[in-house]
């Protein structure tokens, strides 16, 4: 059994809000398109190692870490951690993505103090 992707042409044109993070504003994330498929069909981006999640977090993991000055080597030196790691979580790689523990770390080492929220469902669509 094979999945395949087909893609439509809209008839119309929608307003898209142009990305705040690696696309100099040029576009969407890549991560809105990664959810857009976890929607139509979890088990085909699963397959090929991808989630959304994973690629918001190394966008953010790569923001605190431009603003913290620091190269993915020297990250990965104050975490315990290689560069090659540091460049994967930064990609979004994987279906799991950085685990708390290692976004703590980042963090620390970022001098970034992070947060969790509790956001009802209606508030998070809105």
């Amino acid at each position: 059994m094979s999945n395949k992707v087909t893609f439509k042409t809209a008839g119309t044109t929608r307003q898209v809000k142009a990305a705040s993070v690696s696309s100099k504003e040029r576009g969407r994330p890549l991560a809105d398109l990664v959810e857009a498929f976890e929607r139509e069909d979890a088990s085909l981006v699963r397959q090929k190692g991808l989630s959304s999640a994973a690629m918001r977090a190394g966008s953010q993991i790569r923001e605190m870490r431009k603003r913290a000055g620091l190269s993915q080597a020297e990250l990965g030196r104050k975490i315990g951690a290689t560069q090659a790691r540091i460049s994967e979580l930064e990609a979004g790689l994987g279906v799991q993505g950085p685990t708390w523990d290692v976004l703590e770390r980042i963090a620390a080492a970022c001098g970034t103090p992070i947060r969790i929220a509790a956001v009802a469902a209606a508030a998070a669509s809105a």
